[in-house]
């Protein structure tokens, strides 16, 4: 049965569950924990989170009664796999966000994880655009979702090659990612 936990507002919220309050997967087989059906868009592991209103709700600064509205939703839709430890961890397979009613999918940016502009140094290899080799990445290419350049070489490519450097693939699309430091 799905489970209400209140929150506070905003970001950077966890919620870690008590151990033995979960489900027990014992009854199934290890391989249908394992894989998903993707011509069947199913998953043996899905977690839905979904925004709700207390039931008399008020806007903080008008004082106002809060319109009822689509609630927000995160759909994780993953895997269980097991490690040569033996014990187990879940695999994200796919994210899915519902929003004022429009879904989008979340995609990985391959080459964010290395591209932290706190601590720079032109020593650290992986930060650095694959173009100038000077200045931190901060810019990904769109379909391929290669994060490589920095904003002036992706700006530059766009008008010469229109090619992503890595996978060669024709740009759509610049997405600019400023990534803040502790301290802003």
């Amino acid at each position: 049965m799905p489970v209400k936990i209140p929150f506070r507002k905003g970001a950077g919220q966890k919620f870690c569950q008590p151990s033995g309050t979960g489900m027990d997967l014992g009854f199934f087989e290890l391989d249908d924990l394992s894989k998903s059906s993707p011509g069947e868009d199913v998953f043996p592991l899905v977690i839905s989170a979904e925004t709700s209103m207390p039931p008399h709700s008020t806007d903080e600064h008008l004082g106002e009664p809060v319109p009822n509205t689509n609630p927000h939703m995160q759909i994780t839709q993953a895997v269980l796999e097991k490690n040569n430890d033996e014990t187990f961890r879940v695999r994200v397979v796919r994210q899915i966000l519902w929003i004022d009613g429009n879904r989008y999918e979340l995609r990985e940016i391959y080459g964010i994880g290395s591209s932290v502009a706190e601590g720079f140094d032109d020593n650290d290899p992986g930060k650095e655009c694959v173009i100038c080799m000077t200045e931190p990445k901060d810019t990904a290419v769109l379909p391929c979702r290669h994060m490589c350049m920095c904003s002036e070489c992706a700006k530059a490519l766009r008008l010469q090659s229109n090619k992503c450097p890595i996978c060669r693939h024709p740009i759509e699309e610049l997405i600019e990612i400023k990534i803040n430091s502790g301290d802003q």
